[in-house]
């Protein structure tokens, strides 16, 4: 494939002035953006009465907060970083917009926990599509003088995504039976409130699908790797099973393949004994795809690149920060996710003032968090290298005791109070963490080190961390005792943060620049 282009494509850097089909393109897909993290999010609120109609226990509903989107949102994730930037992207992009807003109102058709979840499985498949697609379009359309602008104005997407879901999805559950009389559907009213917010929020992403296929796409000059379906097999190959076998035949040779096929072995092993003794058969085959995702592309790596193999997955450095950072991740955003049907059910909010509450104090907490934190990263850095690790167990102080406020709260004026606080530490270690994961890498490799981190962050901490919150709720009889179970990570993080710390300050440019060179890179 030469240059993937359209004629009259817009400049990326040349011009003198932006001109109107950037900002045009900046608002199309900062909406997509916006879509992205509302089908997301939006089972949260939902989440009380998706378990009442369908009949589920609260393992399952952990599965559907988490499980079910985060895993193949991350695996389908590996092979899009390196397709969007090989295929037309805004093609790539419209077909992804479509797929995740046809599956999220799908899930409004479910009547079982198995269309449920495989709904939501699509869901992830598609949202997959947005970060690499959405970035790299914004970074090319605009000129280097506004890009940080233009990615800081495309995120907003992420806020507005995350109010609109909680708001909507409240005042779908509260007011759907007073107002389903003036749809002009026959059967509106024989819909639950759950299964109509699904659609309201799922529906408009097909429009702006549409919408997506009007953008003018900046030029870019590659090199010759094949049709669209050629480039399509080789990097799913690299991610998902069974092609994963051919990819590392491939690459790595005969026994390569043997040490996958052992790995892939002892995977059905683990995942069949714990679907045999929780009885959570979807939960353990969907974590044991993740885990044999991770470890395949890995090992994929160590073949295809070595010197990015060896910053990454195969450097103790980048391997404890990681880490820390996807326990960090699953102890807050376990909570986090289980914080609204956790409020119904202890104070009866009503939903649509529960979504407009949430909404409210984890904007707030979540903007004075990543701000402050950054900032704070920065001071501190220039006298320590260690900074982003203080920064990660300040983080990890500071949520302990909000979670355990939060969750001992008599009123619901405490209980927001704690919300609020956990949004801010919750974000305050996410700039630094990502900073620091950056810093590890040579430029090339900034973009696989990112996907790697958030591979290992989002199948940790959003496919194991509700589901472990519902399972101990369902053994326990208590949503109370599965959220505080959670905080026997943060002993965990804080080990994994400070075996970072004693390593961090070596782990200076050259010296990471030695690294590389010795595994390969060109001098």
């Amino acid at each position: 494939m030469a240059t993937s282009a359209s004629e009259g494509s817009i400049p990326s850097t040349a011009a003198s002035s932006i001109p109107a089909a950037a900002w045009y393109a900046l608002f199309i897909l900062t909406a997509a953006n916006a879509l992205n993290y509302a089908d997301r999010q939006i089972v949260s609120i939902l989440a009380q009465a998706i378990k009442a109609d369908l009949h589920l226990d609260d393992a399952d509903l952990g599965f559907i907060l988490g499980t079910a989107f985060a895993v193949f949102y991350s695996v389908v994730g590996i092979a899009m970083g390196r397709i969007s930037d090989m295929l037309p992207r805004k093609k790539v992009m419209a077909f992804g917009t479509a797929l995740w807003s046809t599956m999220t109102a799908l899930g409004g058709a479910s009547t079982n926990f198995t269309m449920l979840g495989a709904a939501r499985l699509g869901v992830g498949v598609g949202e997959a599509v947005a970060n690499p697609c959405g970035h790299s379009l914004v970074a090319d359309i605009f000129p280097q003088r506004n890009r940080a602008v233009a990615l800081s104005l495309l995120m907003t997407g992420v806020f507005i995504g995350q109010v609109a879901a909680l708001v909507i999805g409240g005042w779908f559950l509260q007011n759907w039976k007073d107002v389903c009389a003036s749809v002009p559907y026959a059967g509106a009213c024989a819909i639950p409130g759950w299964k109509a917010a699904l659609f309201a929020v799922g529906l408009p992403g097909l429009p702006v699908a549409l919408l997506l296929l009007t953008l003018r796409e900046p030029a870019r000059v590659q090199k010759d790797r094949g049709g669209t379906f050629s480039i399509l097999f080789t990097e799913f190959a690299a991610a998902l099973p069974p092609f994963t076998l051919l990819m590392i035949g491939r690459e790595g040779g005969q026994r390569a393949l043997i040490r996958n096929l052992m790995l892939a072995a002892a995977t059905i092993v683990v995942a069949g004994a714990l679907m045999h003794w929780t009885g959570d058969r979807a939960q353990w085959a969907a974590t044991g795809l993740g885990f044999y995702a991770i470890v395949t592309w890995a090992q994929v790596q160590s073949y295809r690149d070595a010197p990015l193999f060896k910053l990454t997955f195969g450097d103790r450095t980048f391997q404890t920060a990681v880490s820390a950072a996807a326990l960090m991740g699953t102890m807050g955003g376990t909570v986090a996710v289980w914080a609204a049907p956790y409020a119904i059910r202890t104070f009866g909010i009503a939903p649509g003032k529960l979504g407009a509450m949430l909404a409210t104090v984890n904007i707030c907490g979540s903007i004075i968090g990543v701000v402050s934190g950054g900032f704070l990263t920065d001071m501190w850095k220039r006298r320590d290298a260690r900074a982003p690790v203080g920064i990660g167990a300040i983080a990890v102080l500071g949520m302990v005791p909000a979670i355990i406020f939060m969750l001992n709260a008599k009123t619901p004026a405490l209980f927001f109070t704690g919300s609020f606080i956990l949004a801010l530490f919750l974000s305050f270690w996410s700039g630094s963490t990502a900073a620091m994961v950056q810093d590890l890498v040579l430029p090339r490799m900034r973009g696989a080190a990112a996907a790697a981190y958030s591979l290992i962050a989002i199948v940790v901490g959003s496919g194991f961390g509700p589901y472990w919150a519902g399972k101990v709720s369902k053994m326990t009889g208590s949503l109370n005792s599965g959220l505080l179970s959670i905080l026997v990570l943060a002993p965990v993080s804080l080990l994994l943060l400070w075996l970072t710390s004693r390593r961090l300050p070596t782990q200076t440019p050259e010296a990471r620049l030695a690294i590389a060179r010795a595994a390969g890179e060109p001098v």
